[in-house]
């Protein structure tokens, strides 16, 4: 009876952790690992308790411990968000079962330090005095059989140590919220900051790996592994994607992608069981091999399999020092495939923009050319010599629109590059390249603004720009800038025919609107007011708190 109830409680933790109770908990972020960590220790040790006592029925009681601690555990792990109530109706559930088994097992009081624990995860105070009251009411006046001062002695002595020590328990969990390396459960400005302590950590240390953060080289590293240790006849890295699927990252033999893919028995049947599998290949008559799955694995994760062709079979001990040989470029291939999903994320967007400026731009441009082509074709004795400079001249203006676009694109704020440095650079070379005037005006004070800031208002001015470049057809294009930090002022102004219907919707208009979003910027865009016709992007960055005060310490003009 022993036995089983002890083995019930066993399976029960393997259960909830997948059979490695330790792995498992390092997964989980801080506070659910401390949550599950502390329901699964005091669970063992009621249950460790319950085995040695020689009095009373305790088994039946430690039994009831952890089918109480299994099902919050599951319930906090699915609600995450109720975690305080599904505390307290553990405390009240406790304190009733504690106080009921009194006389049989008085020692499965010890499980009164979980609810207040679990309570103070939560980062507030109240929360845990509740769970300790709760399970002082149920323990010493709830579930007394008699109201007696002999009694209530008798329970306060049993429960009053424990309560005291689940209070420092539960101040435990309390300051674990507030480490800084806590992740916390709420408000998107912490999820930000999370965010922002992470890349930073991210981008130091990348700049130490010795092998690069390249999910193709560190695979074709690990292929190299393998065939050193054995003569391989094909060999890939089937990675797991973005969609859950096994995409191959790197082969090794012409045809390997195609003859070793993931719907091969022995890939799901390394990726289930976790373990390397070897079966012979080839048909019959033909030259035989053993093809061999080895799951790659970080810690309990299976991140993808590598499938080989090989001579011959590989040994227990030759499959073990294999795998110990490859674990290391695992931690290294995952890194790296996190690290280009987050790159993939945070250039999503400069993607989108650049393939809407190729469709709207160039991709237009090349496709009239290809019309005034294909006249020229119809017709060859009536293409004229004007024909053949009209179609020259053009493919001249494209020329001069990629390589734009190319300096665009490789024009960036840096540290020793200020932005109007860099914005000087670029207007420089559209008043050399696009037939346009170009005025400029700076005034930068002694402070910068942050690099991320500057880069967003470079991006801005260079959309305005191009903007009157390409659609405004004037003569003279004026920029203004004025920075001191944090304030900044930014105007683009051109001499041309005017906004006529202004598209709030266009997709440059939404873009640069996007941009001054992102660092608290108000953006203008309207026909001029003064002067001659034409347009203005005024773009204003400044603390409402104060009013700019710009000086002209470092400030140029220049006409181009």
């Amino acid at each position: 009876m022993q036995a089983n109830d002890y083995s019930q409680h066993i399976l029960w933790s393997r259960q909830l952790t997948g059979g490695r109770p330790l792995h498992a908990l390092s997964g989980l972020p801080r506070d659910q690992a401390a949550m599950v960590g502390a329901r699964l220790l005091t669970g063992t040790t009621v249950c460790l308790l319950a085995v040695v006592a020689t009095a009373g029925d305790p088994l039946l009681v430690a039994l009831a411990v952890c089918v109480l601690a299994s099902s919050t555990t599951a319930a906090t792990l699915q609600w995450e968000q109720r975690r305080t109530q599904i505390a307290l109706v553990e405390a009240l559930v406790a304190g009733l079962l504690v106080g009921v088994s009194a006389a049989q097992f008085s020692d499965a009081v010890a499980y009164c330090l979980v609810p207040p624990f679990v309570a103070g995860l939560a980062g507030r105070w109240a929360p845990i005095a509740v769970a300790i009251g709760i399970q002082f009411v149920c323990i010493n006046l709830l579930t007394l059989p008699e109201l007696t001062a002999s009694s209530l002695q008798g329970r306060l002595e049993l429960s009053l140590p424990w309560l005291i020590i689940s209070f420092g328990v539960a101040a435990l969990g309390h300051f674990l919220t507030r480490s800084p390396e806590a992740p916390s459960v709420g408000g998107d400005d912490t999820g930000y900051e999370s965010a922002r302590h992470l890349l930073a950590q991210l981008r130091t240390v990348a700049r130490r790996l010795s092998a690069g953060l390249d999910p193709v080289g560190i695979a074709q590293q690990m292929l190299a592994e393998v065939d050193t240790r054995n003569e391989v006849a094909l060999a890939v890295v089937l990675a797991r994607s973005e969609g859950g699927s096994l995409q191959p990252l790197a082969e090794q033999g012409d045809g390997a992608a195609r003859e070793l893919t993931a719907d091969d028995p022995i890939v799901m049947d390394a990726w289930t069981d976790e373990s390397a599998v070897q079966r012979p290949s080839g048909a019959a008559g033909s030259p035989r091999y053993i093809r061999l799955a080895l799951p790659l694995q970080v810690g309990v994760r299976v991140i993808g399999v590598l499938v080989a062709e090989t001579s011959r079979s590989l040994s227990g001990d030759e499959l073990t020092a294999l795998r110990q040989a490859l674990s290391e470029h695992c931690v290294r291939l995952d890194t790296a495939m996190l690290f280009d999903e987050v790159r993939s994320l945070a250039t999503a967007e400069e993607r989108r923009r650049l393939a809407r400026e190729i469709h709207d731009g160039i991709a237009q441009e090349i496709a009239s050319l290809g019309y005034l082509v294909d006249g020229m074709v119809a017709d060859p004795a009536g293409a004229s010599r004007d024909d053949l400079q009209q179609l020259r001249s053009e493919l001249t203006r494209l020329t001069n629109e990629l390589r734009l676009s190319i300096f665009d694109l490789r024009t960036e704020v840096s540290p020793t590059a200020s932005l109007g440095a860099v914005l000087s650079d670029h207007v420089r070379l559209i008043g050399s390249r696009s037939g346009m005037t170009v005025h400029l005006s700076l005034a930068e004070g002694t402070k910068r603004l942050p690099v991320q800031t500057e880069t967003e208002i470079l991006r801005i001015a260079q959309e305005a720009i191009t903007n009157a470049r390409k659609h405004s057809g004037g003569r003279n294009l004026h920029v203004s800038l004025a920075v001191e930090a944090p304030h900044a002022r930014l105007v683009v102004a051109d001499d041309g025919r005017g906004l006529a219907i202004a598209r709030d919707d266009s997709f440059g208009m939404r873009t640069m609107r996007e941009r001054a979003d992102r660092v608290g910027a108000t953006l203008r865009v309207r026909d001029k007011v003064s002067g001659s016709s034409g347009v203005e992007v005024i773009l204003i960055l400044e603390d409402r708190r104060k009013q700019p005060r710009l000086s002209t310490q470092h400030s140029f003009d220049y006409i181009a």
